[in-house]
């Protein structure tokens, strides 16, 4: 029969579970601040554990040193865990909308924090939305690259119509000019017939004009009548 001491000495002590992690979300990151900084900035409140910084992207990146801005790495949003999940909503309502400080002159002196708490919210969540936008950005590049290749046939595909287009005028074109080699005899012969044809008629009408206007001479005529 079990008595009340055996069953005290059954009794296990419950696990006390540890603090509970909390998450920071940041809307936007200080131009060229890196994760190291922020981890050194966050430190002074509470221990932290992981922090993911998103990077801007490599096109905007290429695009801006080729502008003549600054080629320096820059980040757009980010994340940070603190081991207290108390600590980091502390954080998040002394910060938020407030200057960075720190040094008077520093680089990072007036930049203003824009940041909130995640409730609920797991580093496991943050993996597969990570793993998503990726899986999106690849589709949306895919497609990119498909858009460019059909474009690109259709353009070498009018670049070769064009081409035959050049290529039979260019056939009609020396057709003519080599048909037109091969008859200028005949059409001159042509023409001065006929400038000799027009000139005929004209001759013939002024021979009868001539002689009908000149006069007969007098000692013609009377020798004529003498007769």
């Amino acid at each position: 029969m079990e008595t009340e001491s055996d069953s005290k000495e059954c009794e296990l002590p419950l696990k006390k579970s540890g603090p509970k992690p909390g998450i920071i979300y940041l809307s936007s990151i200080p131009p060229y601040m890196k994760p190291n900084k922020v981890r050194n900035i966050m430190s002074q409140y509470g221990e932290v554990g992981k922090i993911y910084l998103q990077p801007e992207d490599a096109e905007i990146r290429k695009r801006r040193k080729v502008g003549g801005g600054s080629g320096k790495k820059k980040f757009t949003e980010g994340w940070v865990e603190f081991k207290k999940k108390r600590i980091a909503k502390a954080v998040v309502q002394s910060l938020n909308g407030n200057i960075i400080g720190g040094k008077k002159g520093s680089y990072y002196h007036d930049d203003i924090w824009a940041m909130k708490y995640l409730p609920r919210f797991k580093w496991s969540n943050l993996t597969e939305k990570l793993a998503y936008d990726s899986a999106v950005r690849k589709k949306k590049l895919q497609q990119e690259m498909t858009q460019v290749k059909k474009e690109t046939n259709f353009f070498l595909e009018q670049v070769d119509k064009n081409k035959q287009i050049s290529a039979i005028k260019r056939k009609r074109e020396e057709k003519q000019s080599s048909s037109l080699k091969d008859t200028p005899v005949t059409a001159g012969e042509d023409k001065t017939d006929s400038i000799s044809s027009s000139k005929a008629p004209k001759q013939r009408k002024l021979a009868q004009s001539s002689l009908r206007t000149k006069p007969i001479p007098s000692n013609i005529l009377s020798s004529v009548f003498t007769q």
